[in-house]
């Protein structure tokens, strides 16, 4: 995970914190830690919760606006690593500070929300999220552990095909929630894969978040045979929302929750 952080020249006059925050799961997480009221701005991908709607925005994830940013007066920008690293570095030779925070497991979400809760004096609230995340995953993983577990494929892309790998922060939940992950391993954590893989690799369930309907999916040359697919277990966004899958933010409990949910009941059926 990255956690960095770059100090501005000290300021004669204090201010009232002024945040920018351009990733959804850190806007997340300060929301959670009763911060909203402090951030005066966020990148259009952060749609949780509904309060963010009336707060100006500074572009997309991965093409941020240094004036629209500047126009709001930041006191610290939060910002995640990949294709915000550039930005990043351009507001701290403007002496902004900087925040890089980018979880990529369950561990690095705990450490996040602890390093977030020290930036900006909310420790005691950010002690408590931990602790009330940390049991809810604790119990899910327990009913999890006594489930006959399906073989999961979890779609991101459809052109190209890309799936994920263990090593991926959606691949640790795909597995915690009960699941075997058909693509343990990758080149890299999300990558490319070929479709007769999936089809040699027989999942049982499908979740499919590449924006295809079901109808299209069940219609792709040679799917038709996978269980999946033969047993009616194919799920889009619109079924499992995909929030709570891909973001390492404080809502995987849901995301959690979803997939014991959907895994228990491909059980039930394997017994009935």
């Amino acid at each position: 995970m990255l956690l960095l952080i770059s100090s501005c020249k000290p300021k004669e006059t204090p201010k009232e914190e002024r945040y920018v925050v351009l990733s959804p799961e850190v806007a997340e997480i300060m929301a959670a830690l009763e911060l909203t009221d402090k951030i005066v701005g966020l990148t259009a991908e952060c749609n949780y919760p509904a309060e963010f709607a009336s707060i100006p925005k500074v572009g997309r994830f991965g093409n941020v606006g240094k004036e629209a940013m500047l126009k709001l007066e930041p006191t610290v920008v939060f910002a995640a690593g990949l294709e915000q690293e550039a930005i990043a570095e351009e507001l701290k030779k403007l002496n902004i500070k900087v925040v890089t925070v980018y979880p990529q497991s369950l561990d690095e979400l705990y450490d996040a929300i602890t390093y977030i809760g020290a930036i900006t004096g909310t420790q005691q609230r950010a002690k408590a999220l931990n602790e009330e995340l940390q049991a809810s995953v604790a119990a899910i993983k327990k009913k999890a552990d006594q489930l006959a577990r399906p073989r999961v494929y979890l779609e991101i892309y459809r052109n190209p095909l890309m799936s994920v790998s263990d090593e991926s922060f959606v691949g640790q939940i795909l597995e915690l929630a009960g699941g075997d992950n058909i693509f343990p391993t990758l080149e890299r954590e999300y990558a490319r894969v070929k479709p007769e893989d999936v089809i040699n690799a027989e999942p049982d369930i499908i979740i499919c978040y590449s924006r295809d309907s079901i109808s299209n999916i069940i219609k792709r040359k040679g799917w038709q045979n996978i269980p999946a697919i033969k047993n009616g277990y194919i799920y889009t966004h619109k079924e499992v929302n995909p929030d709570h899958i891909l973001r390492a933010g404080p809502r995987i409990p849901l995301g959690l929750k979803r997939l014991y949910d959907l895994y228990e009941a491909w059980g039930r059926d394997q017994r009935s």
